[in-house]
Parts: C-alpha cells; structure tokens; sequence
C-alpha cells in the first residue's frame, strides 16, 4: 500500500522509492543532479506530418543564416530562439536528444565534435546549413570543432582578451514552454526552442 505524502512531488524517472519533494524547484534540482542523461522520451509525443518538418527544419536555417554575419565583432556566442510545438521538436530532434527533464517539460540536444556539422547538415537536410560565402573567400560559419592546434591558439588569444567565450565550439539545442501570466492569471505559453553556438570567420 502506498503511503506517499499527496502534499509532496516525487521523481517519475527513479525506480526504487525517494522521500518527494517540498516543491518544483527541489524537484528539478533533483533531475539535474541525478538524471542528468535521462533520455528517454515521453508516451504522449505524436507524429508531425514530413510537410511541417520540412517547413520548421527551413525556418531554423533561416534564422541561423541571419546570425551568421559578416562583420569581425559578430565572432562569438550567438543566440535565438524559434516557436515549435513539442511534437515538431521531438519529430526532427528525436535521435539526438541528450536530455529529457518530465518536470521541466524541457528537452536538450548537444551537437560538437569533428563530424558534428555534418550530423546536422542530415538532421536538417541542408549540408550548408551552417555557412554563409559573402564572396571574396569570406566565408561565416557555426563552429563545432577545431583541431587541437588551433585551439591552443585560441586559447592564447582568449588569455589576452580575458575572454570567456568557448573556442572549440558546440551547438545546444533546448526546448521549453515558456511565457507567463498576468493579474487575472490568464496563462500565455507557448513552446520554443533555443539555438546556442559559436559562430567564426575564415578566408577560404
């Protein structure tokens, strides 16, 4: 007979019996800290037709091109974000989730390494999904890899600088619903995934 406390959360990915949880955030913690490569997708997630795929899969390369400037101060962390529901999400980053949070509703993708940017270019089906040729040989592009020589350049170069930005390079991907609520708690929500890479310049 169960005798869990109704007052209390309790971790929905840990098998064996926990005490719960005083609230959301204790709970989240909880996950972070002990389920950290929990990924293991949720039961209610329903198939997207290829057709809004295809459209969503565009839209992100449209708004990834438009970060992807070409003037020298825009090297570094870029950022944006883009509305998709979670079934769209899922449909498209399915085999590259890293994390999934039931309490967070939240998902995590990380892409990086020497064959990362052709993992993406499949997952987006655009092999230039990541690159934009301002002609001259100026070429701007999301960085997922640099061989250990250059890096330790880098690493000289941010020592000077007194920079924090991370030279080696990786993309995240991380869904959410977000929004808020107002005085009269009317809910506006809505789900949208947040794109975070390094973005670089070379002469080719």
């Amino acid at each position: 007979m169960s005798t869990r406390d109704s007052t209390r959360l309790y971790c929905s990915i840990c098998k064996r019996r926990v005490k719960g949880f005083k609230n959301r955030s204790g709970l989240q913690r909880h996950e972070t800290l002990k389920h950290v490569s929990y990924n293991t997708l949720p039961s209610h997630i329903q198939p997207v037709s290829e057709s809004e795929l295809s459209h969503l899969k565009k839209a992100i390369i449209k708004e990834l091109q438009k970060r992807l400037k070409n003037h020298h101060t825009a090297v570094g962390k870029q950022v944006f974000s883009i509305h998709c529901s979670e079934d769209a999400f899922v449909g498209i980053f399915r085999n590259h989730i890293t994390c999934y949070s039931p309490c967070g509703s939240s998902y995590l993708c990380i892409f990086k390494g020497e064959k990362a940017f052709d993992e993406v270019g499949k997952v987006l089906d655009d092999k230039n999904w990541g690159e934009r040729n301002y002609g001259g040989g100026q070429l701007s592009f999301v960085r997922l890899y640099m061989p250990e020589s250059e890096n330790n350049s880098y690493d000289q170069n941010a020592k000077k600088s007194k920079s924090k930005l991370v030279y080696n390079g990786e993309m995240t991907v991380k869904w959410k619903v977000t929004g808020g609520r107002d005085k009269e708690n009317h809910k506006f929500e809505a789900g949208s995934a947040q794109f975070r890479f390094f973005l670089d310049q070379c002469q080719i």
